[in-house]
Order: C-alpha cells, then structure tokens, then sequence
C-alpha cells in the first residue's frame, strides 16, 4: 500500500481532510531562526493506526522510542494497526511515498501468552506495549513489540533489506517469525525495549526480573549479526537490590545515547509502583561497548554481567532528589557534538528541569525548561520537540528557549509522539510521528543544513 506524501506550505494552509482540517503555523517571530515555508512539510503514513475503542480509554498506546528511523536515506515507521498487528513503512526522502505493510503472523489480544508476569502483565492497551524499531548497520531492520512483564517478542528482516532498499519489494515476506530469544534461551518478564545506535554500534535495552520498584536493567550489543551477550546473566548492568527504602529498586533509564562510541546512560530510580517513590538523577558512561562503566568522575563502578550497578554504587548520583516530590520517571536524554550530557524531565517541583554536564569538568547543573522531548542537531543547537511546538536553544549553558515552529497538537490527540532521533544527524531535518483518529502522519521540520 502506497500513501502520498503531501508537502504543505505553512502560512496558514489548510491540510486535507484527511487529517481533520488540522494547521500547522510557522511562528510569527520576525527572527531569522524562524522556520519558512520550504522547512517544514507533512505526509500521510497510513489510515490504518490502531483506533481508541480497541484499547483502553485514555491509553497512548503508539509511537514511543524508535517508531520513526532513518537510515542511508529511507525514512520507516513501525506502529499498532487497527488488525491489531505490527505496521512498518518506509519512504525514500526527502519526499517520497510511504508504503506500508501490516505483518499478519501476530496480533495483539489480551488472551495471550502475557509471559510470567501473570495479571499484572495483561495490561492490555495500557501503553507500556509498545512498538519499538532499530536498524543496525547491516541494513537488518529490528522490531520489539507488545511487553508489560511478558515474554520477549522480537523479530527481524531476514535479509539487509535497508542497506539497499530500492532492491526489495515491500512485502510482509522479507520479515522473520516472531521469536522470544535473542539467540539464547526463552526472555521473559519483558517491559520497555529500546534500541540505540551511532550509526556503527547498535544495542538493546530491557527491564528484566520484576515491574516497578523491582527490577533489573539488561543491555545486549548486537555485531556481525548476533547479540551478545544474548542471555539474561551476562547483560545485566543494573540490580534492583539496595540498602534503603524496602531493599529493592528499579532503575527507570532514559534510552541510552551512544555518541562516538561512548555509551551515556542517565537515569532516576523508583522504590516502588507509586510514582511519588522516584528519587535521584543518575548517570553511567562505558567506552568499551558497554562492557565497563564508570559514574561521572570516572571512576569503574561496573562490569556488565559481572558487577551490577545499585543504588548503593559510589558516585552515581549526579543530582540527590528524595522521594515524594513530584519528580518523576520519563522525560528525555540527549548528547550534543562536544560531548554534553542533556537531560529533560519532570522536577521536584512539577515543572520541567534541565540537567546538564559538562565534558570537560565533569560538573552537572540544572535550570526550569520547557517541557517536551530533547533531541541535540548536529552543531550549537539543542531542540526540544513537544506535542504543539518545536523550540531551540543553545547546547552551551542554558540559553533562551526560542519556539521556531508550532503545530496544531490535534495531529497527535490520539497517540503519544514518537522523535525520529536518527534523521537530523544525516540530513538536519527533524521528524515527528502522530496519530489522529486512524491517520498516521509525519511532520518534518528542516532545522540544519545537511
């Protein structure tokens, strides 16, 4: 199936009914960062996303970390469709037509096999389940999908359909079966699955061994075609057990940002299901492919599957925050081009805080932001990204927040918003990717020259 893609001009055009009548404005500032006409265009993915009544009400079901990528030019989106299945699609960009196909061998029920996690892992519609993509530099395209403390579903191109993708037809066919394995035994106990990558490197993160307030966080690396480590005991990096609160924990990462070769990982810890238990900033990097790792001064704290981090570890608090304030798990983690850690969420307070450390001397400090998700450019900008605006400030300390381009939220009313955080370092273009009633589309803002 084919979708044409629709590029708009933003002065205040109206976009086609199939989008509900929906406006997208450049921001009426007279500075020149602000975005024109030509930076900014919309395309229609697929009318299939999966619609409100098949979930539970309030979900936001789709579009969560790496549900839009790019790669060697292609642009793919992986989301629920309403046949309750896995939908991925693809264009060549900067503008070409989405093709999607709907991968017929799983579907989504609340009868399943949830895995071990019993009742607490029929959540079905929740929004923990998810879908999740990643694309390796072999051209071997990833996918993740439906997890809340349930066995591990997991399946993969069978050829490396993106590093050539004029050569293959678009066709549920070019994907594997469904597996719950990374090459080793049975996964189980799954929640939130994220894929990260350089371009070179390319690693999976999974919650394992329990829910909130209890359980351990697994990070495998994925070369010439095979995870490994691929079981549960040799990729664990972080252990639920501690000394305070209750004697367990659970480490609530942002997806972890890998940045010429260095692994970053930021994190706030919560000591049970209650969100009001999220306390501390965390912060670990590892420069051997996530083998060792180090807290911010760094000192070794870690050895993947060997010895964990915890709570306890020496140095891995970068910013004490005590349970019970409206701190809270979620938010956003970026590394801009001189190696300055990022991070975006929720403060004590309730407002938006951003952290920030610096490469050089190691120092974290913090300021009220917007609230959004952060993506870093491929120079002095840092772009936050939300459901109605996209803003820019300087990656060096904490400049004015500037709003370079606004979009009516309606685009997004039904879904949560996915970042394609790959795109704007090959081409300087930011993608955003929403779901209105069962219409998928995609905003693309050109921010940067390629």
């Amino acid at each position: 199936m084919s979708i044409c893609s629709h590029r708009i001009p933003m002065t205040m055009k109206r976009i086609g009914h199939a989008l509900y009548g929906l406006y997208i404005v450049v921001a009426s500032s007279s500075l020149a960062s602000q975005l024109t006409d030509e930076n900014i265009s919309i395309s229609v993915v697929a009318q299939n996303g999966m619609p409100k009544h098949i979930v539970k009400l309030g979900s936001r079901w789709n579009f969560g970390y790496g549900s839009l990528w790019t790669h060697k030019g292609w642009q793919y989106a992986a989301y629920w469709d309403d046949a309750k299945q896995v939908s991925i699609a693809r264009r060549e960009l900067p503008s070409g037509d989405w093709s999607v196909v709907s991968l017929p061998d799983y579907q989504r029920t609340e009868s399943g096999d949830r895995g071990k996690g019993g009742r607490k892992s029929r959540g079905f519609g929740d929004g923990h389940e998810k879908v999740v993509m990643g694309i390796s530099s072999d051209g071997i395209i990833h996918l993740s999908f439906d997890h809340h403390l349930s066995t591990l579903r997991y399946r993969t191109s069978l050829e490396p359909v993106a590093n050539n993708p004029a050569a293959y037809e678009w066709t549920a066919d070019l994907f594997g079966p469904v597996q719950d394995n990374l090459g080793g035994h049975k996964i189980t106990f799954v929640t939130y699955p994220s894929f990260s990558t350089d371009g070179e490197h390319f690693a999976l993160y999974l919650r394992l061994g329990g829910g909130s307030g209890s359980a351990n966080s697994h990070f495998f690396a994925y070369k010439d075609g095979k995870w490994s480590p691929n079981t549960e005991k040799n990729s664990q990096l972080i252990d639920k057990r501690w000394s305070g609160g209750n004697g367990t924990v659970n480490a609530y990462p942002h997806v972890m940002v890998i940045h010429n070769g260095r692994r970053h990982l930021t994190w706030c810890w919560r000591d049970t299901p209650d969100s009001s238990t999220c306390h501390d900033l965390c912060y670990a990097y590892s420069d051997d492919d996530g083998i060792t790792w180090k807290n911010s001064r760094g000192d070794v704290v870690a050895e993947k599957g060997k010895r964990f981090i915890t709570a306890d570890a020496p140095g891995i608090t970068v910013w004490d925050i005590p349970p019970g304030t409206r701190f809270l798990n979620g938010g956003s983690m970026a590394v801009d081009a001189d190696g300055r850690v990022h991070v975006l969420m929720r403060g004590e307070d309730g407002p938006y805080v951003h952290f920030q450390r610096d490469p050089t001397s190691w120092e974290w400090t913090r300021k009220k932001s917007a609230s959004g998700k952060l993506i870093a450019g491929k120079g002095r900008y840092l772009y936050i990204i939300s459901n109605r605006e996209l803003m820019r400030t300087l990656t060096k300390g904490f400049g004015k927040i500037e709003t370079i381009a606004s979009v009516n939220d309606e685009l997004f009313k039904d879904s949560s918003m996915g970042i394609d955080r790959t795109r704007v370092q090959q081409d300087g273009w930011i993608s955003v990717i929403g779901q209105s009633g069962k219409t998928v589309s995609v905003v693309d803002y050109q921010v940067e020259n390629r």
